[in-house]
């Protein structure tokens, strides 16, 4: 064929591509979104110009030499983008910490890397993590006292995604305290002084005894002390303390008695008491004076008056006193000493304590019962009342009612019980000579189960005998619930350390004198402590009279918290949203029968939320730590305390909001304790819904197929008009069309030959 015919030919040719990109993209043009179409012929005027293709290649975008293709459904533009070998990479990304478990106060470093991602946002953690990162790179933590976790998140236009890394920090191992005393002098002339000094290290708690006046009782954990004049040589103790143990020390300041003109004179001494009959647990005051005497030393008596080195005239207020006291008195100088006594003799009225009787409870429900017993004033007034609860430590009581001085039958209704559950209860009645307890009974309540949540754990010791003789023993008892771990303190020998959960014994050994047997348990929720006292009567010497003291009074302490509703009442409690604000509740109660003191509260707040204010006592604030300085709580009293918090807004969904709370205290004993509790909270994430898009939306973007059967009948007969075309293309003909066919004759160049065909399919 000459080249005059090619040409011929290819112009036919690219007439009719042009015909077929006409039709194919009239039929797109014409079906497609009305809001699409002007973009669409934008796009196709970008096509079929070459200077375009060739800064798309340049650009390394040849992906938008594909021709344009407008969208089939809805009024919204959309942007098609077909990406070839050039798609954009989902973000990855990992972070880790080198060490991930460190011992308190001290650091780690945090190590992240990402891919396919152009920017990285932390949260959480300590010390300046929050904020912009690098998209790889480290971070040094700083000294850590407490586990924190480090998160981020990294993405592109496309995705992102997030991870974190917790670094453990280990609890600070308390160590054993220790204490020094010395006194400056330590030797002193009659009438002297001395300076008395004292440290201590790891010490939370110092107690003072023996000494002079004005030693003995609470002490800070270092400090120095005047004596004042010292006629007598007098011993200095001290006992410091910490959760982890405790620590004694003592000094002794030597008086010289020689420098007293009364060496050597004949000794006297009296000793009187104001009221040497007095009722039932009724005090009174003993004087004494002496002659001729250095100094003076007592014995027998009770309430802290027996041995001890005391001023040659005076007066001592004897306490409360149950039974016969004798208190007696020696004086001496260097030759000579005298001895005097006075007894107080004690009206014997115990025959008038209140008798009571526990009896079973009736009308038993799923939350309610009538709780009955006896009561008996023997002679004088009684009131009476039900302590009850969900173990033998009981915790709820009913109101007090007056009964009288005779016998008389009583009960209460109680409500609010859990269904399905065990509970037990007694009768108490109080007159003025003891308050009685009566014997422990239980019933179960009806209904369906409900398991609790989060259980307390409880404790519960006592001793088969609390009132002994001098040198006797008795075994000490104890039963917990829910607990996990058991550690008791004071005692006699070979009673503090590690104790058995659920229950367990022992044996105390000979005792010579009072003890108190304290035992704490606890679990993941919180901890308990009670106490026992056994009290040993003095030692029998000829006709002396046994010394009963008064049972020691206990503390029991517990201590639970909750999130309460948020102030919009749209939030859930327990899944605030990021600018929400809730209300933390912590809650006291010491259901025990003496006052506790120096009741510090700490609350310690997530990162991830802003404190507002507080009601109930107005805390001290260390960045995210609140203090509530709550002072003394006395016997079955109890409190609360509630924080207002914000959740920032730059809180991660899904992020998990805990809120510890310890309350330490003194006991009655003199020992600090503490209890903890924890509420927790979580973030609100909305759910992840997976889309799995069509392949029209991931080849051509969003809106290319067609949404009704008009637009797919369209679709069809475009498809069908590009398969004729196709095979006319390629087969060289048109169905039911003519071609003619031009030739010419090279001999004969001004002569041509035409043939016309008529092509059938």
């Amino acid at each position: 064929m000459s080249n005059k015919n090619k040409f011929f030919t290819f112009n036919k040719f690219s007439a009719r591509l042009a015909l077929v990109f006409a039709i194919f993209f009239g039929l797109l043009a014409f079906i497609a979104a009305p809001s699409a179409k002007a973009d669409f012929w934008d796009d196709v005027v970008d096509f079929i110009n070459p200077v375009e293709h060739i800064e798309n290649i340049i650009d390394g975008r040849p992906q938008d030499n594909l021709p344009p293709i407008p969208g089939f459904s809805g009024d919204n533009d959309s942007v098609t983008k077909i990406y070839i070998n050039n798609q954009v990479p989902y973000p990855t990304l990992s972070i880790y910490a080198n060490p991930s478990s460190v011992n308190y106060n001290e650091s780690s470093t945090i190590h992240w890397n990402s891919s396919g991602t152009t920017y990285c946002n932390a949260s959480g953690g300590t010390n300046g993590w929050a904020g912009n990162k690098s998209l790889s790179g480290s971070f040094f933590t700083g000294n850590l006292t407490y586990t924190t976790t480090y998160l981020i998140t990294c993405g592109n236009n496309n995705s992102s995604v997030s991870d974190s890394v917790t670094i453990y920090v280990n609890p600070a191992q308390v160590q054993n305290p220790t204490v020094n005393i010395s006194a400056n002098p330590s030797n002193v002339s009659y009438n002297g002084s001395t300076t008395v000094t004292w440290n201590s290290n790891n010490a939370t708690y110092c107690n003072a005894t023996g000494g002079s006046s004005g030693w003995s009782g609470g002490k800070s954990t270092s400090g120095t002390f005047f004596s004042g004049n010292l006629t007598n040589t007098v011993t200095f103790y001290i006992t410091c303390r910490n959760n982890s143990g405790v620590a004694s020390d003592s000094v002794t300041v030597s008086v010289d008695n020689d420098n007293n003109n009364d060496d050597d004179g004949n000794v006297s001494v009296d000793i009187t008491a104001d009221d040497t009959s007095i009722d039932f647990e009724d005090d009174t005051r003993i004087r004494w004076d002496s002659d001729n005497a250095d100094y003076c030393r007592t014995s027998d008596g009770t309430n802290d008056w027996e041995d001890e080195d005391i001023d040659t005239s005076g007066s001592f207020n004897t306490g409360s006193l149950d039974s016969d006291e004798t208190f007696r008195i020696t004086c001496y100088n260097n030759s000579d000493s005298a001895t005097d006594s006075v007894t107080i003799r004690v009206s014997d009225e115990e025959n008038e304590e209140p008798e009571v009787i526990t009896r079973s409870a009736t009308n038993v429900s799923s939350t309610s019962a009538t709780l009955r017993g006896r009561v008996d004033g023997n002679g004088s007034s009684a009131r009476a009342w039900f302590e009850y609860g969900t173990n033998t430590s009981l915790g709820y009581t009913t109101s007090e009612n007056s009964y009288g001085s005779d016998s008389s039958e009583f009960s209460r209704s109680v409500s609010g019980l859990i269904p399905n559950t065990t509970y037990y209860f007694r009768a108490v009645a109080e007159n003025s000579e003891d308050t009685i307890f009566g014997n422990m009974l239980s019933f179960n309540t009806t209904g369906n189960v409900v398991n609790p949540v989060n259980n307390q754990p409880t404790v519960v010791i006592y001793a088969d005998q609390t009132n002994i003789a001098y040198s006797s023993a008795t075994t000490v008892r104890w039963n917990t619930t829910n607990a996990t771990t058991c550690f008791a303190s004071g005692g006699s020998l070979g009673w503090a350390g590690a104790k058995e959960v659920s229950q367990g014994s022992f044996y105390t050994g000979s005792l010579t004198g009072s003890r108190t047997y304290t035992i704490a348990c606890s679990n993941s929720v919180g901890s308990s402590t009670d106490s026992v006292t056994v009290n040993v009567r003095g030692q029998v010497l000829g006709a002396s009279t046994t010394v009963r003291p008064a049972p020691a009074p206990t503390s029991l302490v517990l201590v639970n918290s909750s999130l309460g509703q948020p102030v919009s009442s749209m939030i859930d409690n327990t899944r605030p949203r990021p600018g929400d604000e809730i209300n933390y509740t912590i809650g006291y109660q010491n259901i025990g029968t003496a006052s506790i003191t120096s009741v510090i509260l700490q609350v310690v707040l997530p990162q991830e939320v802003t404190y507002v204010y507080a009601s109930g006592s107005l805390p001290s604030v260390y960045g995210n730590t609140l203090i509530f300085n709550l002072g003394t709580l006395g016997g079955n009293a109890q409190g609360t305390v509630t924080v207002r918090v914000r959740v920032r807004d730059n809180a991660i969904p899904g992020t998990y909001l805990n809120f510890p709370a310890t309350l330490s205290y003194i006991n009655p004993a003199g020992a600090p304790q503490s209890v903890t509790t924890n509420a927790s909270a979580q973030v609100w994430n909305d759910p992840i819904v997976n889309q799995d898009g069509n392949l029209g939306a991931s080849a051509f973007g969003s809106g290319f197929l067609p949404t009704d059967i008009f637009g797919w009948l369209l679709l069809f007969v475009l498809i069908m008009i590009l398969v004729l075309l196709a095979k006319y293309l390629f087969g060289g003909y048109i169905p039911w069309s003519r071609q003619t066919v031009t030739t010419y004759d090279d001999n004969h160049p001004f002569e041509k030959k035409t043939t016309t065909t008529t092509l059938h399919e």
